[in-house]
């Protein structure tokens, strides 16, 4: 069953979250059938719960937060970071959920195994972190792009998936032909931190449209090193004019951050 045939984006009241409801006794009815199910061990979880996860997989996955792309610091239930650096053009980063390993097979799944299907939960998540973090109020959205080949060899492009899933949950439009992937590059994966930037440097080009005092909220599925995002945020606020942001779904903290000093102690705050 569709899962955004199930949720209407509301407001509580006190202005912040997403609540989920069926619209219809018919899709009640179907919830009963087709009931849904934790992402990682399958379990059945309630039509109320706002993150596709049981109670028992909720209790290992710390909620997510704000990453500063420029000094990399991470944060939760604080003010923004205030390190000023305006030589990067993203602006901010949102994400879920910190990356492990039952992350990185759903992840994998979902990005090589046509599991499309996890678009949808994973949208609604993504989009009650944002609610519930007052974070942004985009006024579109933009999915990291594949380049062509890839996208025809892979058959769609996740970043898309969610992001049009993600723009109807937040009422705004999504647009997929503004950003463009022209440069055929080597998995990020498999290559070093230097060898990231370098990589993505001129991987990009914008449809040029005038969006001076727009916000736009570019997605992905995983944030690392993030050189392939503020690659893509450099070469949209350059063209657009618009101030850029993230969201993605996991954190992938690179082993340069994880050794910077008082980091797990950060991770025992959440």
């Amino acid at each position: 069953m569709n899962r955004l045939n199930q949720i209407n984006p509301e407001t509580n009241n006190s202005g912040q979250g997403i609540i989920r409801k069926p619209k219809s006794w018919f899709q009640s009815f179907l919830y009963q059938l087709f009931p849904d199910r934790c992402l990682f061990c399958r379990a059945i979880i309630p039509i109320s719960s706002l993150k596709p996860l049981c109670t028992t997989c909720q209790k290992y996955y710390s909620t997510g937060g704000r990453i500063c792309p420029a000094c990399e610091g991470f944060f939760r239930n604080e003010p923004p970071c205030n390190c000023h650096n305006k030589s990067i053009s993203l602006e901010g980063l949102l994400f879920a959920a910190l990356y492990d390993q039952r992350w990185r097979k759903l992840i994998h799944d979902f990005k090589y195994k046509n599991r499309r299907a996890v678009a949808d939960p994973l949208a609604t998540w993504l989009a009650f972190e944002i609610l519930n973090n007052s974070y942004c109020q985009p006024d579109l959205i933009v999915p990291l792009p594949l380049h062509p080949d890839r996208e025809r060899e892979r058959g769609y492009n996740q970043a898309e998936l969610l992001g049009c899933r993600l723009a109807k949950l937040l009422k705004v439009s999504c647009k997929s032909d503004l950003l463009f992937k022209t440069k055929h590059t080597l998995s990020q994966t498999a290559i070093s931190r230097h060898e990231r930037r370098r990589n993505v440097r001129g991987a990009f080009t914008c449809h040029p449209e005038k969006l001076h005092g727009s916000t736009i909220l570019l997605v992905d599925d995983v944030y690392s090193t993030g050189a392939t995002m503020k690659e893509a945020a450099f070469i949209l606020k350059n063209e657009t004019g618009a101030r850029v942001l993230g969201a993605v779904i996991a954190y992938n903290p690179n082993i340069r951050v994880m050794q910077r000093s008082g980091f797990y102690g950060g991770l025992e705050k959440w």
